[in-house]
Formats: structure tokens, C-alpha cells, sequence
């Protein structure tokens, strides 16, 4: 009704506006006829005007209280659910049904009995994926507990995720170390002392070039334009195709990120602050122990849109013995954290998927509109996908070339770059993740 009023209005409004045009430019005409003509000339321009010119019709709006629009909760919804999503039934002793999450579901934990499901051939020969936060485990009443004089572990419900559509892929002509989508369908790239604009296809738009090596760059959210931060601590933004400097850090910046609030997120060395866009410090992390081992803050930062959590990837510093414990820290608004990522995936998906067992290098993270977590597996080459509290949801990709940098824009189409110029653009169909993320 509100949007049928609008319409109404913006029409009446239209025709109010060509009404005064129309009685200004006659009005006009009398005045001429007036001045400069003779009484027929006077009569025939009075008896137009007289017969031309209506004044619009205000338009009848309809009212809430009138309105039609009804709505009766089904009762019983149980029965609905239980046939759009189906039941799975365990082969194991003293179990029962459970209700799956998606509609279909397969697999279950290593050394713990099959799963079969009323879409068993259906499914025969796909791959079933782990998920731990999406999982419905499987209860077990307390009669049968009692029955079997000990309590069933319950175990997770693994079900199937939609594989990865490649949109487009192509080499650079230039170097990438990092991407940051813009919000109409390109991309901005840096590398060295040089930024460059990019579109779907790899065709350069625009380039940039900074005095100063650039180590990483953001996109505002707000005013949609690119933040850079370099080797000479130089805090910048891109303004009508020039760099203009905002402010100076103490430290040599490693990544930054512009948050939702229009805050300046920069990550050093050993620890990530947070500054206003005038430089001014408003909070500063500690630094990160394991141990012995000091963890060192990498080259990528992303703000959930979501939560407005925080994460980035840590890696040890090598003569301290920390090689292969790199991990990706999720912080709070405040830069505290709140759990790390070690890059497990379940041992269930990896015997299935075959995946590669070298050691976990987190090299680019973003989160996607969900609030799910884009990881850069540097080693393993591939691209993970992670939810919001740090579990482990899918592979997104693998490839021939490491992950060197990823990056999501607004409808979640994934660019990903491999090696040093490979770009590939990947939809991993989020909005069907987007269950796991809320649910998790």
C-alpha cells in the first residue's frame, strides 16, 4: 500500500509540475497577447487558455485501515518441515530419526557406523562435506540410554554444499599482491609502486603510481574511495586519481582496513591499532604469544560486515621456532580476541576430498556479506571458507599456484589470485551458506 501510494504521488507531482509549465508559458502568451495584439488575437488566446488547461486530479491514496492484507500461522508446521527436509536413519543401535538441515544428507563421523538416507541413490558417488556448526546430532531418549547402561555420544549430520562456478579467469598484465573489489564490477589491484584499476576482464581502466612501496589497500564502504598504506608509514587516500596523505604511523604498517564506522584499521608488526581517518588513536592490540613464540601480523585485514569482528592471519617468527603455527585471529570491535583459526579441516573431508597436508600459511582473509570467513590456504594451495565462529565449512577452490591474495565484492563473487597474475573470479553460492552462518 505504501509503495502504490508512492507511486500515486510521484505521478500527481509529475502532472502538477507540467500543469505549472503549461499555465507559466500561456500566462506568458497572454502577456504578449496583451501588449502587442488586437481584441481577436486577446479573445482567441483567453478562450485556449480556458479550454486547455485542467488542473490534475488529486489522487485517492489507500489507507492502512482498509487494507485487505491478512496472514493465518499454520498450526501444525511439523509435518511440513518434516517432508520439505526429510528424516535420516541411523544404522547404529538405540537410534532414532533426526531432522536434516538441508535436504539432503549423507555420511557420518569416521569409525562411527553409516548413515542411509531415503536419497542413498541419489547420492551415491558425490562427495558429502563436513559441517559441525550446521549439523543436527542425533539424541538418544533416556530409556535407551538406560537400556544400554551407558550415554550414546551424539554424532554430526554432514550434508551437501553446492560446488564453485569459475565466472571468469585470466592472467594480469600486471603483478597482484592485493585486491579490493569496488562496488560497480571492478577491481582495484597494487603491487609494487603502482595501483591499478581493473575490470571483469582483466582490461586496465586506471593506474596509479605512489613515490612510495605500497603494502596493502581498502576500500571505504562509506565514501567508496581507496585507502593505501606503505613502507615509509604513510597513511593515504585516493582523491580524483591522486594520493593524498591523511596521516603518519609510528610503526611500518603491514595491512590496513577502512571499517563500516569510517574508522582506520592498520596492521603493524606485532599488533594492529585502530585510528580515525585525522590519525588519531582510538585503541591498540596487544601483542600475540604462544608460548615462547611471538606472532608476527601479515599482509591482509578484514571487518566483518556482520558482527564487525575483526581477522587477521599471524605467523611466527621463524628464528623463534615458530614456523608451520601460523594461524588467523578473530578480534572483537575492541581488538580482543575472540578465537584463532589453525586451518583444521575435518579428517572426514580430507580423506574424501584428498586434500594436501602441508602446513597451514593463512595468506589473504575477507569476510563476505554473510559474516563467513575467506581464507588464502598459502601451501595447500586453496581457498577455504570459514563461518562466522571459526569452523570449518568447505573448500572453495583448489589450484595449480598458491593463493596470494582474495578479495569479495557486493553480490560475493570471490576474486582470488594465484601465483602473481592468475585471476580467477569464483561464486561460491554464499546465499546457500547463509544458513551456516546464522545458524553457527
Amino acid at each position: 500500500m505504501e509503495e502504490d501510494n508512492t507511486k500515486l504521488l510521484q505521478t500527481y507531482k509529475k502532472d502538477l509540475e507540467s500543469y505549472s509549465t503549461q499555465l507559466k508559458s500561456q500566462v506568458q502568451e497572454c502577456k504578449i497577447a496583451l501588449q502587442r495584439g488586437f481584441d481577436i488575437q486577446i479573445y482567441d488566446t483567453g478562450c485556449e487558455i480556458q479550454s486547455l488547461v485542467t488542473l490534475p486530479v488529486e489522487p485517492n491514496l489507500g489507507k492502512p485501515n482498509v487494507g485487505t492484507a491478512s496472514f493465518t500461522p499454520n498450526k501444525n508446521p511439523q509435518s511440513q518441515l518434516k517432508q520439505a527436509l526429510g528424516e535420516v536413519y541411523t544404522s547404529g543401535q538405540d537410534q532414532g530419526p533426526a531432522l536434516l538441515v538441508h535436504e539432503l544428507s549423507v555420511g557420518s563421523s569416521a569409525g562411527q557406523g553409516s548413515v542411509n538416507t531415503q536419497h542413498s541413490s541419489e547420492t551415491k558417488g558425490r562427495i558429502p562435506t563436513t559441517q559441525k556448526q550446521t549439523g543436527r546430532k542425533v539424541k538418544v531418549s533416556a530409556t535407551q540410554q538406560k537400556s544400554t547402561g551407558r550415554e550414546e555420544v551424539a554424532r554430526p549430520v554432514y550434508t551437501l554444499l553446492a560446488t564453485t562456478k569459475v565466472l571468469g579467469e585470466w592472467n594480469s598484465s600486471c603483478v597482484i599482491s592485493s585486491v579490493c573489489p569496488s562496488t560497480d564490477g571492478q577491481v582495484w589491484t597494487s603491487d609494487g609502486h603502482t595501483l591499478t584499476l581493473l575490470d571483469r576482464k582483466g582490461e586496465v581502466i586506471q593506474k596509479v603510481t605512489h613515490n612510495t612501496r605500497i603494502s596493502d589497500i581498502s576500500l571505504s564502504t562509506t565514501t567508496n574511495t581507496l585507502w593505501v598504506c606503505d613502507w615509509e608509514n604513510n597513511i593515504t587516500e585516493l582523491v580524483s586519481g591522486r594520493l593524498v596523505q591523511r596521516f603518519i604511523t609510528t610503526e611500518n604498517p603491514q595491512c590496513i582496513c577502512i571499517t563500516a564506522s569510517s574508522h582506520v584499521i592498520v596492521g603493524m608488526d606485532k599488533h594492529i591499532s585502530k585510528y580515525t581517518t585525522k590519525g588519531v588513536l582510538i585503541q591498540k592490540s596487544s601483542a600475540v604469544r604462544v608460548g615462547r613464540l611471538l606472532l608476527c601480523v601479515t599482509h591482509s585485514i578484514s571487518e566483518c560486515p556482520v558482527t564487525h569482528n575483526v581477522a587477521v592471519p599471524y605467523q611466527c617468527v621463524i628464528h623463534e621456532g615458530g614456523a608451520g603455527k601460523p594461524r588467523v585471529i578473530v578480534m572483537d570491535t575492541h581488538l580482543k580476541e575472540l578465537f584463532a583459526y589453525h586451518g583444521e579441516i575435518p579428517h572426514t573431508y580430507q580423506q574424501l576430498s584428498q586434500s594436501a597436508d602441508e602446513p597451514f600459511i593463512p595468506y589473504g582473509v575477507v569476510y563476505d556479506s554473510v559474516g563467513n570467513l575467506v581464507i588464502g590456504d598459502h601451501y595447500n594451495t586453496r581457498v577455504l571458507l570459514i563461518s562466522g565462529r571459526g569452523e570449518f565449512l568447505r573448500i572453495i577452490h583448489s589450484d595449480n599456484n598458491m593463493p596470494r591474495a582474495v578479495g569479495v565484492d557486493r553480490e560475493d563473487a570471490l576474486w582470488a589470485v594465484f601465483g602473481y597474475n592468475s585471476v580467477k573470479l569464483l561464486k561460491y553460492n554464499c546465499a546457500q551458506d547463509k544458513q551456516q552462518c546464522i545458524i553457527s
